[in-house]
């Protein structure tokens, strides 16, 4: 069983989607722990709306490049377009990337992510009380 580091994104109905999102993961596996989401400003000119971002330590069975396919089959079915070069520039309901993986939860939840827009979110989630399950 692997510990994984999710970021989850959206700047399309946010708050659905990243509900959505979590109630799909339940279906991989067991979401332990999420931080608040927050809003972050869209990184380049093809974005038209703001994003909400969010963090979420995950426990599942299946292996990385496994979970890889799972997520975008949850992306997918939540509309988002099938992967292409150029979904990456375009308003999305849900991107889920897996940001890092760890033996344990505690030590997932201590990942720094690259990206900028994780990064912000990783220090709000620092500044807030833990839950018990990580």
């Amino acid at each position: 069983m692997s510990f994984y580091l999710l970021g989850l994104g959206s700047n399309i109905e946010p708050q659905k989607h990243l509900r959505d999102a979590l109630m799909a993961l339940e279906n991989l596996g067991q979401v332990l722990d999420s931080s608040p989401i927050l809003i972050t400003q869209p990184v380049g000119d093809t974005f038209h709306q703001e994003f909400c971002n969010q963090l979420v330590v995950f426990h599942s069975a299946l292996p990385a490049p496994l979970l890889k396919q799972r997520l975008l089959s949850v992306e997918t079915g939540l509309g988002r377009e099938p992967k292409c070069p150029s979904r990456a520039t375009r308003d999305r309901t849900i991107d889920i990337d897996i940001l890092g993986q760890a033996d344990s939860a505690r030590e997932c939840a201590r990942l720094q992510p690259e990206e900028s827009y994780y990064q912000r979110v990783s220090e709000a989630w620092r500044h807030q009380p833990q839950s018990e399950n990580v």
